[in-house]
């Protein structure tokens, strides 16, 4: 009887949940999820980009970056599509004669994909999802200054995810 008992009590325990766990595929196809951040711009020894801007022109001037980023493994798309995001901020602001405070880089998050590129811009390796940013409008007293951009790339795939930080640095000219 003891020996019924036993075996009773091990498939129960089978039976609730010993079975071998599924293995899912990595995030991103080549195991590493990686990205990508663009300036068009010439960096200085210490990394700091140098953005030349026309402050003479009718309109405030403004630039674009670009993001590219891995795309995740089709096991984790959601309707047929990878989830990649990129988020950027930055503490600098300014204020409109109004009283309205403006941001100079927009907080909102972009969607990347695999658009085509329109010579607009080639991601650096091919099948990489990508999009911009535009940064600004900068009035002339940004000119000289220094600002900071913070930006995060997130890869969503539901249980798993992953994100990649950047701290960019700018020198407005």
């Amino acid at each position: 009887m003891r020996l019924f008992k036993n075996l009773l009590f091990f498939t129960i325990l089978l039976s609730l949940g010993c079975a071998p766990e599924e293995i899912n595929p990595s995030l991103c196809p080549d195991g590493l999820c990686d990205s990508y951040i663009h300036l068009p711009y010439p960096q200085d020894s210490n990394g700091v980009y140098r953005v030349d801007l026309d402050f003479d022109s009718n309109y405030y001037p403004r630039f674009d970056i670009f993001i590219e980023a891995d795309d995740v493994d089709p096991y984790y798309y959601y309707n047929d599509m990878g989830v990649v995001q990129a988020a950027m901020e930055s503490p600098s602001t300014w204020t409109l004669p109004n009283g309205e405070e403006l941001e100079v880089v927009q907080s909102t998050t972009i969607y990347l994909n695999n658009s085509p590129h329109n010579n607009e811009y080639i991601p650096s390796v091919e099948g990489r999802k990508w999009g911009k940013r535009i940064i600004g409008p900068f009035p002339p007293s940004f000119e000289g200054e220094m600002i900071t951009i913070n930006a995060e790339v997130y890869w969503d795939g539901g249980s798993k995810f992953a994100s990649q930080y950047y701290e960019i640095k700018i020198i407005v000219e």
